[in-house]
């Protein structure tokens, strides 16, 4: 690497948001260096969550949330097309003991334009999903399911083909600005580039403060754990099905959903994290668990949510409590019919007076720009996102 040559773009992180980043500042032909910590793409967020293709139908109306994920969505199918991946748009069905909370649900999806979203009721319920132990439900056909490693793979060599370089196991351990060039210094190398942008999801509140900047949130991880049904139960549901999530909170809850190979999957949960990167109870950083318990923002959100959290964590701890919300929707599954499978950890955002911050959430900096919250569905909005931020840049 020529450390005298200088990019007109550096993306620090490799998941999906940050290649889709990258291929929209390629056709406005900026010259892009994507770096990465790790080995390859994907292997964090964007590698390990549901699959799930979202409808954007919970999220407020007008927020970024709302607008980049039915964007995204668009965006989304046209790329999977073009790419031949596979993909399922089988819809999901979301569910819950109060109708007027489906019914309010109904309206928010025609304030955003949604079409063929209808209410299930009783023997409709019935028709759609015989072994659903719900009588009411909303069916939204927007939804879908994609590996998104897979999406992830195909955005890199995209990538590669157009001219882009990409640099793997890179840490960026500094970042100086010298008349507006940003150094980002790694154990091995120095990158020049005129312009920043930090997808550095887990690590992008460290890589802000880098930038000398002084975010007012800061990354506290949440690991979602997730099980396999056993495949004699694949044809338990035709839907995806969802409870209908608490507003107050950006977790959707646990909920069945069918990959694109048809196989019956449970999760995720929400459990506070020990580590950035915590997929296990046993995955311990000290450093890093102490910069999450030092945070006022911490104690405050675990001081309104303490009965959620402890139920998280006992659900985490105990399968068969795990199994008894997978039972509220379907009968029949026992607790040998479950087998973990690797769990994600969400890098979410909560600000000093402990609220969990829920819509997209953008820092800008001396020519940076910092994506310091993008949660699910950033995964559908990818595309969206790196149409958004592209704009942004000089």
């Amino acid at each position: 690497m020529n450390n005298d040559n200088v990019f007109d773009v550096a993306i620090v992180g490799a998941g999906i948001v940050g290649l889709s980043t990258a291929l929209f500042l390629q056709k406005r032909n900026k010259r892009v260096i994507i770096i990465e910590k790790e080995s390859d793409v994907a292997k964090h967020q964007s590698g390990r969550n549901s699959g799930v293709i979202h409808s954007g139908i919970y999220y407020k109306p007008k927020s970024l949330k709302s607008e980049l994920c039915i964007r995204g969505r668009e965006l989304l199918l046209e790329y999977l097309e073009e790419k031949k991946i596979p993909y399922k748009m089988e819809g999901k069905i979301i569910v819950d003991k109060n109708i007027e909370k489906l019914e309010n649900l109904l309206e928010r999806s025609k304030d955003i334009g949604m079409e063929g979203v209808r209410l299930l009721i009783d023997k409709e319920m019935e028709e759609f999903e015989p072994n659903v132990l719900f009588k009411y439900g909303l069916y939204v056909p927007q939804a879908g399911v994609v590996d998104y490693s897979i999406v992830s793979h195909a955005m890199k060599r995209d990538f590669i083909s157009n001219g882009g370089e990409m640099v793997f196991n890179q840490e960026i351990k500094s970042i100086v600005t010298d008349n507006g060039v940003k150094m980002l210094i790694s154990k091995l190398n120095n990158y020049k580039a005129q312009y920043l942008v930090n997808c550095g999801g887990l690590y992008s509140d460290k890589l802000a403060r880098l930038d000398n900047l002084k975010p007012e949130i800061k990354i506290i991880p949440f690991r979602g754990e997730y099980y396999s049904i056993d495949v004699i139960h694949n044809d338990v549901i035709n839907h995806m099905i969802y409870p209908l999530s608490d507003p107050d909170l950006p977790f959707l809850g646990i909920h069945l959903t069918k990959t694109v190979e048809g196989a019956l999957e449970a999760g995720p949960n929400a459990v506070f994290a020990f580590a950035k990167e915590g997929y296990s109870w046993k995955k311990v950083n000290f450093s890093e668990l102490l910069g999450s318990i030092r945070f006022i923002g911490l104690w405050r959100l675990g001081r309104k949510y303490l009965k959620t959290g402890l139920s998280e964590m006992y659900r985490s701890l105990n399968k068969r409590r795990f199994l008894e919300e997978i039972n509220k929707f379907v009968p029949g599954i026992n607790v040998e019919d479950l087998h973990s499978k690797k769990s994600g950890v969400r890098a979410q955002a909560v600000d000093s007076a402990g609220n969990l911050i829920d819509d997209f959430y953008f820092l800008e900096g001396i020519n940076s720009l910092h994506v310091l919250n993008a949660p699910s569905p950033a995964a559908t909005a990818s595309l969206a996102i790196g149409e958004y931020i592209s704009h942004k840049v000089n």
